[in-house]
């Protein structure tokens, strides 16, 4: 007597999902979404897709969805500040994405230092092309998780996700997340008491490049709450010795003068001028930042360039107001 039990069918992408908590939207969602994809400037998209009166309309919501973004779908929980500007909006900052297009070329290596769910990783891989590499950095295992189902829904090839956080030195740290905006996520910064805490590795960046073997970096993208100034000088080697063509890091500090910040100061030693990154509306452009100059009010993101003919192709290209 036959006893085996028959073959169970094969397990789809939809069933892999569904698997790992993926849900469909709701219809209200998706109507609101038709609509609030059509908003049009470069600034906003987080508070627009974060209002109140879209969880009025559609209703709270833990689930995670997919949520189509430039290069590709990635999961964005519902209530998460990133997660529901990814889906109502399509992009959390679109002058990041903005900025990665003007200076990313086909078949470049490029690193997102503190990825989240990942909606600037996917746009960089449709940048990079199949010849290009993307390290991808994020220390979050909750993030980790979602990422590395974006990585096979998207079939993302040339991505390498690194599951740490980079410093000055190969440790264990405690990084903290906020309940509703895993963005905000800080090795540094102290929240609320609800705050998740999660131990996580931490290693220098200069010793990531020396193991994956990368000789050259066209563009890094950083956000990593504070911690900046210590992945930068855990990375003095890449700095001074492949050379990024270019930075861009975020600042939230709001008082002295730009030069005064530890991670200008680490930048500007390595050979690099800077360039502020406005809260455009509808045209994009940067402006120079002089190291006497007080901070960008309107602001706090920022381009680092490498000095000489680097920063004067870059600044045509990212349409630098002088």
């Amino acid at each position: 007597m036959n006893t085996s039990l028959p073959s169970a069918p094969p397990i789809t992408l939809r069933d892999r999902a569904t698997a790992c908590g993926v849900a469909k939207p709701t219809l209200r969602q998706s109507i609101a979404a038709a609509f609030t994809r059509l908003y049009p400037l470069y600034s906003g998209c987080g508070t627009v897709a974060n209002h109140h009166l879209i969880e009025k309309v559609v209703g709270k919501s833990d689930a995670r969805v997919w949520a189509r973004v430039t290069g590709g779908k990635i999961i964005a929980p519902m209530n998460d500040h990133v997660g529901r500007a990814a889906f109502y909006c399509g992009d959390l900052d679109p002058k990041v994405t903005w900025i990665c297009r003007r200076i990313i070329q086909k078949g470049d290596t490029v690193l997102d230092i503190g990825a989240n769910i990942g909606v600037t990783t996917v746009a960089m891989v449709s940048m990079v092309g199949e010849t290009g590499k993307v390290h991808s950095f994020e220390p979050n295992p909750e993030l980790q998780f979602m990422l590395k189902q974006v990585i096979e829904r998207n079939g993302l090839d040339n991505v390498t996700l690194h599951s740490l956080a980079l410093g000055t030195v190969e440790a264990t740290m405690e990084l903290r997340v906020p309940r509703a905006n895993a963005g905000m996520g800080s090795l540094v910064r102290h929240g609320g008491s609800d705050d998740t805490i999660h131990s996580v590795p931490v290693r220098r960046l200069t010793d990531i490049v020396n193991q994956e073997k990368i000789t050259n970096i066209r563009f890094i993208k950083i956000d990593v709450e504070g911690f900046e100034a210590d992945v930068f000088n855990g990375a003095l080697e890449v700095l001074r010795e492949i050379r990024p063509e270019a930075i861009l890091f975020e600042l939230n500090q709001n008082k002295g003068a730009f030069g005064e910040q530890p991670v200008v100061r680490i930048l500007n030693d390595a050979g690099y001028d800077f360039m502020g990154i406005p809260q455009c509306k509808t045209r994009m452009h940067l402006v120079p930042m002089g190291l006497n100059q007080p901070l960008v009010r309107s602001g706090n993101d920022y381009l680092a360039v490498l000095r000489g003919a680097t920063y004067a192709r870059i600044a045509r290209r990212a349409r630098l107001v002088v």
